[in-house]
């Protein structure tokens, strides 16, 4: 009878789970962890930690208070986050540095001590500083009170220690676009797969020239994903990047023009090459010629 009374309640039970299937409840991904900061490794550039990240290497200078040549040192500490980029006029705290000013004008502007002013912004002696540069001038938080006699002190150290203010990169003009290297393309631009340039096939061990003429800010493989890199930078919008050569034939901070020889690539003659205008990648077909 026991026996009979438990083969009922299996069957009660069976029956009851396939006229009531259990809920499924579709569920959002989670949002990914975005990276804030990056410290600084052996051989990168400001212009390759941009790469990396697809921010504007001048958005990125700003935030982390650099200035041309944006010199960098292996073990520091770059914030990534761009408060400031694509900003419409300066918010009421900060300072957009203007040609002939001298970070001695701009305290004494904003009743700062000039030491209050270039730790605010991690600035050291000599305070050098380059036009369109944006300053933090909320001195509020600062125990720091500016007398007559230190702004009076202040005029003198400016004038007893005049600013040099490096001289900015000078750029080919009236130049167009060259293939880097003769081939077809394997792969075509799809940023939708995160496809930010072109696949190439060239010539086993292929030389390959710059596709405009400029500076080399970044040689080395330090990228993940592009092995032996070289990225020159055009003009104050453009930048190239070369990707899985062979061997690197230049350095940093060497001037190419489009007859120069940068690098050499493998057996296969595989290159990837990518163009970014203004920190974003852009389709390279467009351009080349």
């Amino acid at each position: 009878m026991r026996k009979e009374i438990f083969v009922w309640l299996v069957s009660l039970l069976v029956v009851g789970c396939s006229n009531n299937p259990a809920s499924v409840t579709d569920r959002n991904q989670p949002p990914s962890i975005r990276i804030k900061s990056h410290q600084v490794d052996i051989g990168e550039t400001l212009y390759s930690i941009a790469w990396r990240y697809d921010l504007n290497v001048v958005d990125l200078a700003n935030a982390n208070s650099l200035y041309e040549p944006y010199i960098i040192n292996p073990g520091q500490e770059l914030t990534l986050s761009i408060g400031l980029k694509k900003f419409s006029g300066t918010p009421k705290k900060r300072y957009k540095v203007r040609a002939g000013d001298t970070l001695f004008s701009i305290a004494a502007q904003h009743g700062l001590n000039v030491k209050t002013l270039a730790n605010i912004n991690n600035l050291d002696s000599p305070y050098i500083i380059s036009p369109n540069q944006i300053l933090s001038v909320d001195g509020k938080n600062i125990a720091v009170t500016q007398t007559k006699e230190q702004l009076t002190s202040t005029a003198k150290d400016q004038r007893a220690n005049p600013v040099t203010r490096p001289k900015s990169a000078v750029y080919a003009k009236n130049w167009q676009w060259k293939w880097p290297v003769k081939a077809e393309v394997l792969e075509p631009f799809n940023p939708k797969k995160l496809q930010k340039g072109i696949n190439l096939k060239a010539s086993s061990n292929a030389k390959v020239n710059p596709a405009a003429p400029g500076n080399v800010v970044y040689a080395g493989e330090g990228l993940r994903g592009y092995g032996k890199l070289i990225i020159i930078k055009h003009s104050d919008m453009l930048l190239s990047a070369y990707a899985n050569n062979d061997k690197l034939l230049v350095k940093v901070g060497q001037s190419v023009n489009q007859t120069d020889v940068i690098s050499s690539l493998g057996v296969d003659g595989t290159m990837y090459f990518e163009i970014r205008k203004d920190g974003n990648p852009v389709n390279p077909i467009n351009y080349l010629r």
